[in-house]
Order: structure tokens, then sequence, then C-alpha cells
């Protein structure tokens, strides 16, 4: 599977970072584990999934550098 670094909160290293993955077009985000149980009240999450956190900051830098064209 080719995975393609989309943005990062960091340049280069580990953080939290959108990927896409070639072959499918589908997005893979690498972000910071919630483990508050309070903060996924009301989130039903399925076998197999995760919910992790990432700044909104990323998204929002994507949208700028790559949708709005």
């Amino acid at each position: 599977m080719e995975v393609t670094r989309l943005v990062g909160e960091c340049e280069k290293g580990a953080c939290a970072t959108l990927y896409r993955v070639e072959e499918t077009g589908d997005l893979l985000v690498q972000g910071y584990d919630v483990a508050d149980a309070g903060t996924l009240v009301g989130i039903e999450i399925p076998a197999g999934e995760s919910v992790v956190r990432i700044p909104a900051e990323i998204i929002e830098r994507y949208a700028r550098e790559h949708l709005t064209r």
C-alpha cells in the first residue's frame, strides 16, 4: 500500500498527520489517543476502529493548500 503524506502538525517526525492511500484515495489520520472516557460518551466505536484527536489546523491547512484552487 502506497501512502502519501498530505499535511502534518510538524514538517518531519512523529506528530499528528494526514495521509492519503494512493490506491483507494482513502485518508489515514495519525493523531493523539483519546483515552478519557468522558470525551467518548455518545460516540459508538465499533470493533476494529478507534478515535484519535488531531488539531483542527491540520484539516484547515490541507483545505487551504489543496482544495481552494
